[in-house]
């Protein structure tokens, strides 16, 4: 078998990656992805067809692993807080990061961890359960915020929230504790506590970190 290389251009996500590999090796990426194709000098072959095919040294090889055309970017299901609740979306992680951005006051949690905006492109997400955004504030008068620490796997993120906001939080996952000076409440008492004499809120999922 013939160890001769060939340039190979391989289309992915940012338009292509050039490689040196020897038929044998072309053969094998082909098979490795179902719907691969493999153009010679701009004509469709088959995996079967490369390690007989007579190929000038100079032959534009071009591979394109299944779905490319703009190969398909992994979505993620994102709640999104609104007025009514929150909607349910499948988002890529650029358009995760386009809405997080887009509204002044935006938070993006990620399993009860508040993440910046920076932060989403690098995120693992297929260990995530659960990825919820709540935009801010849009119009309207604005409601008083309360300043929450919730408890996360690092130690604690530091938030600003509404009322409204600390409640839909406090219900929104199984086991989560609401601590108001060190005293536990409910979600249900939220609404008519005066937080303006609080000194310290704390927000503790369930088990996050393994708590």
């Amino acid at each position: 078998m013939s160890d001769k290389m060939y340039r190979v251009e391989i289309a992915d996500a940012t338009g292509h990656s050039v490689v040196e590999m020897t038929k044998t090796e072309i053969s094998e990426k082909a098979r490795s992805t179902e719907g691969t194709w493999v153009f010679v000098d701009d004509r469709l072959v088959s995996a079967d067809e490369i390690d007989n095919l007579d190929m000038a040294d100079d032959a534009s090889v071009r591979l394109m692993p299944g779905l490319v055309g703009g190969i398909e970017e992994p979505t993620i299901t994102v709640e999104i807080a609104d007025a009514t609740g929150h909607s349910v979306v499948e988002m890529t992680k650029g358009e995760l990061t386009e809405k997080a951005t887009s509204s002044e006051g935006t938070w993006v949690f990620v399993d009860d961890r508040l993440v910046s905006a920076d932060e989403i492109d690098n995120l693992d997400f297929s260990q995530a359960t659960k990825v919820r955004l709540m935009p801010g504030l849009v119009g309207g008068i604005e409601e008083p915020t309360i300043t929450v620490e919730i408890a996360d796997a690092t130690g604690h993120s530091v938030v600003e929230m509404t009322k409204g906001e600390l409640t839909e939080k406090a219900t929104s996952s199984e086991g989560t504790w609401v601590f108001v000076d060190d005293r536990l409440v409910s979600a249900d008492e939220i609404d008519n506590l005066d937080f303006s004499q609080a000194t310290k809120v704390r927000l503790m999922p369930g088990l996050v970190g393994g708590f």
